[in-house]
């Protein structure tokens, strides 16, 4: 069973299917209404803003025994039709962790936060679908990082949007409470050293 190329696939699979699927060098799957997408791995700018992202978000759950951060990790948003996604970052609520540890396979709950970090690839069609996906499954809280915009829309329900820009700072809420990160800080490009 080999997954298609970029895009979309017209066969239909079931979770137990897609869990069986080979890792593709170069590509990132998702499932969603039991048809695979394909997306080409994102790029440097992406990945530059997910890390310092996570990195904070990790810090600050950790620090203060919130829950779990996770990053690229899949979660079964719906069973029928057979929905999985993976958020960029994404963050379980130390009262919704199910007990008996890290399950096998993709996670059965919704993220209480998820964050998705815009590509140039991505469309806007695409990442409002994710949104409505993850609120629908029950997520609390949704980011969407947009590196070239240098802003973050913040999704508390689908009528409960705002938009970020910096010099203003991304709040955790009552879901990570005390965290805090300024937009200039997560959008500062990285600093190479001079020879």
């Amino acid at each position: 069973m080999n997954p298609p190329d970029v895009g979309t696939t017209e066969r239909t699979y079931t979770i137990e299917e897609y869990e069986r699927l080979p890792d593709e060098d170069g590509y990132r799957t998702e499932l969603v209404e039991g048809k695979l997408v394909r997306e080409q791995l994102p790029g440097p700018e992406h990945g530059w803003s997910t890390l310092k992202l996570a990195a904070r978000i990790l810090q600050h759950v950790e620090a203060n025994h919130l829950g779990l951060a996770l990053a690229e990790t899949g979660f079964v948003l719906a069973d029928d039709p057979p929905t999985i996604r993976g958020p960029d970052i994404a963050f379980i609520a130390r009262e919704n962790l199910p007990e008996g540890g890290l399950p096998r396979g993709y996670w059965r709950i919704p993220p209480d936060l998820a964050v998705e970090i815009v590509s140039p690839s991505n469309t806007r069609a695409e990442i409002r679908e994710k949104v409505l996906e993850y609120l629908a499954a029950g997520a609390r809280l949704v980011w969407v990082v947009e590196p070239r915009t240098r802003s973050v829309t913040v999704y508390r329900s689908r009528t409960d949007v705002r938009v970020l820009k910096a010099p203003e700072t991304l709040g955790g809420g009552d879901l990570l409470p005390g965290f805090a990160l300024p937009l200039a800080e997560l959008f500062a490009s990285p600093e190479f050293p001079e020879d």
